[in-house]
């Protein structure tokens, strides 16, 4: 069953009653890990926020960002010399990151510029499509960045859901996270409950080491609260790469920290979905938007809005009662969905259409928890998974779970 991430979490019986019966159905295809928790006080200098992660042995995550330090980049002058050369180039982040930054190299005792580097984690993603015995990967890269394809890391793997589910009249979203390394990923996840002034500002699975949210919520009872997910997204036109690559080297604010700063300004679903359509962003990406009866997802250029699903109006090849994305643009027929592997069938088995043979095979404006939670465990939608999460913003619903491989 899936996991409570810690007693602090607000939930209601009801929610949980109705997911719990759903998942009694449910053959789920792993068993469950509890997410750890800790509390980042934003109201602490930035230098000192993540002190209780790395200075206590038990959290294990010193240990393993420096195994993932040293077995892919340390020995790796190719590698280490594009990434690091880019992260120069962009100079120091804004203040509160740049602290971020050195406090999280102090103590780890990492060197500073793989610290820095790590922050693009998600931006550089856009450039390692999954597509398999088409192209080398360093044909990506421009001219002097050919080293990056030596990056360790590799999605997308990304699964988002919005659902209605009429039983109880709420908005419901599911998400599934997968990067590999996910034998050293998993390990370097949790739930960081962010406060200031003693009270929760928002929440967001993150991982150690990296100081941009990548799966967040605002609850509240005075809020018109939302949760929002990042899934990679690959640019959409000739020239995306090399786009990316200039708005990293020249500095633009990096998307996660852009999606942060709104979870913990923006109070409203509104305000929020308007901040993140029109953010600067330094690269492409769908963002997941689940509010009290509502959601949307946005796809995003550096400039804007590419696209938008909006929950309960027409979108192309999804029922009325559900958003999904996974890492393509299928409304616009990206062929690079069919030809990737990672959930595990092979090409030409993409990740969005096993969630949707489960989706679509449940009655319509019923799609309870078990149901998501049935679809993002579905053969052919689970890959390198290290994070999974339904969230009910309504019914004040946080449940995050690791899978146990």
């Amino acid at each position: 069953m899936l996991a409570k991430s810690g007693s602090s979490q607000a939930h209601t019986f009801k929610a949980d009653l109705m997911f719990f019966l759903g998942l009694a159905v449910v053959c789920a295809t792993t068993t469950a890990a509890v997410v750890p928790q800790f509390i980042i006080d934003l109201d602490r200098a930035p230098e000192d926020r993540y002190s209780d992660l790395f200075v206590s042995p038990e959290t294990g995550f010193n240990e393993s960002v420096w195994v993932f330090y040293s077995k892919y980049f340390a020995e790796d002058e190719a590698l280490t010399e594009a990434l690091y050369g880019l992260s120069a180039k962009r100079g120091p982040e804004n203040a509160e990151l740049q602290g971020e930054i050195e406090g999280l190299a102090n103590l780890s005792k990492l060197p500073r510029e793989f610290v820095s580097s790590i922050q693009m984690l998600y931006e550089l993603q856009t450039l390692m499509v999954p597509t398999v015995n088409l192209t080398d990967a360093a044909d990506n890269f421009p001219r002097g960045y050919e080293g990056l394809a030596r990056i360790p890391w590799r999605g997308p793997g990304c699964t988002g859901i919005i659902a209605l589910n009429s039983m109880d009249n709420s908005v419901y979203h599911a998400r599934n996270l997968d990067f590999s390394p996910k034998d050293i990923m998993a390990k370097l996840v949790y739930n960081g409950i962010f406060m200031k002034g003693g009270v929760e500002v928002f929440r967001s699975q993150m991982v150690a080491g990296y100081a941009c949210v990548i799966t967040g919520a605002v609850f509240g009872k005075d809020v018109d609260g939302y949760a929002l997910e990042r899934n990679t997204r690959y640019p959409d036109h000739q020239g995306g790469y090399e786009e990316t690559l200039s708005q990293l080297a020249g500095g633009a604010e990096l998307n996660g920290w852009q999606l942060r700063k709104i979870l913990e300004t923006e109070g409203s679903y509104n305000g929020a979905v308007q901040a993140i359509s029109t953010a600067p962003f330094a690269s492409s990406e769908y963002v997941v938007v689940s509010g009290v009866k509502k959601g949307c997802i946005l796809a995003r250029n550096p400039d804007g809005l590419a696209h938008r699903q909006v929950l309960g109006q027409p979108n192309h090849g999804e029922r009325g009662d559900y958003l999904i994305i996974t890492n393509f643009d299928f409304f616009w027929h990206d062929v690079r969905e069919w030809f990737d592997p990672t959930g595990g069938l092979g090409m030409f088995h993409p990740r969005r259409i096993a969630a949707q043979e489960v989706l679509n095979a449940s009655e319509y404006g019923k799609i309870t928890p078990g149901v998501l939670w049935a679809a993002i465990n579905s053969k052919g939608n689970f890959a390198d998974t290290i994070f999974q999460a339904i969230i009910n913003v309504e019914l004040n619903l946080w449940n995050t779970s690791q899978p146990s491989y």
